[in-house]
């Protein structure tokens, strides 16, 4: 059985195909097939027009379109099609996706910022320690999305449209940030190291390598703003050839660590994991339990 999930983010989208493990198992792992990304960033037309333009649209098809066409070939199972914040924030947004289900059959269901954060949460909540504490980071192109997580359930939770697009467009309002911070502020966690972070997204997870932590060990707060201010002070061009990132990527890595570095400050958090999963893996995995006890009733 195979299993996709497109995720159409503010600066790109993603194709993901995978395979269960172990059909047996409703919380199997699961082995990639495919992966896809490409570089649309939809969040440069809409948090500066509010809407997506015709050359973004006809790419942002082009793309959906060769989607459809892997989808057909590796003979996908089932799929699920989730756009985020610049899909939500753009007026056309709706009408694009109508568009694109007219012309590839794809249904894109354009996602709240707490359908997001649910989805991504699916992918790390089985195996986080049951008694622990952490906050969830989520860092996108258009928003983060923060969760308070105690003994394995979400106590807390709200999405603010801070992202690192919106961030290199100088989109972000002074009103947004001080609403997050307020929110941060009213957690009222306690500042004895105990509450740890877990970030998610692409940029976090490529902080966490050019750091040097090992994949399963917490980086600390001190490794996290050194490396962000080493990538700060690199050329776009030294990003992409030294470090060598994705030039989308190099332009917005250092948006995503001031992101978390603010956070984390705030809430006296020192140490944060980075495991290497995102909204393409929540959606997999609900996919996989709703066909699994689909088949069991």
């Amino acid at each position: 059985m195979k299993i996709a999930a497109i995720d159409i983010g503010s600066n790109a989208v993603r194709l993901y195909i995978a395979r269960p493990l172990h059909e047996e198992l409703s919380d199997t792992d699961f082995k990639q097939v495919e992966f896809t990304r490409l570089p649309l960033r939809l969040g440069d037309d809409v948090f500066k027009n509010k809407e997506i333009g015709k050359k973004k649209a006809d790419l942002f098809i082009k793309a959906m379109q060769s989607f459809a066409l892997l989808l057909e070939i590796y003979n996908v199972d089932v799929v699920r099609v989730c756009a985020t914040s610049a899909m939500r924030d753009a007026e056309n947004g709706e009408k694009l996706a109508k568009d694109i289900r007219k012309i590839t059959g794809l249904k894109i269901d354009i996602i709240t910022g707490k359908q997001e954060s649910r989805l991504v949460q699916a992918a790390i909540l089985d195996s986080l320690p049951g008694k622990s504490t952490f906050l969830h980071i989520d860092v996108g192109g258009g928003s983060t999305e923060i969760s308070l997580i105690k003994n394995g359930k979400i106590k807390q939770y709200e999405s603010f449209n801070i992202g690192t697009v919106r961030m290199r467009e100088v989109k972000v309002k002074s009103t947004e940030t001080q609403r997050m911070l307020k929110w941060l502020a009213d957690l009222n966690l306690p500042a004895d190291q105990s509450v740890k972070a877990i970030g998610t997204g692409g940029n976090i997870v490529k902080l966490h390598s050019l750091a040097g932590t090992a994949a399963k060990e917490a980086m600390n707060l001190h490794h996290l703003k050194s490396t962000n201010a080493y990538i700060e002070s690199l050329s776009h061009h030294d990003r992409v050839y030294e470090l060598k990132l994705n030039p989308d990527r190099a332009e917005v890595i250092n948006h995503a660590g001031n992101i978390f570095i603010q956070i984390m400050e705030s809430c006296h958090i020192h140490e944060i994991f980075a495991p290497n999963v995102g909204l393409k893996d929540g959606i997999v995995k609900q996919l996989w339990k709703k066909r699994f006890f689909a088949k069991k009733s």
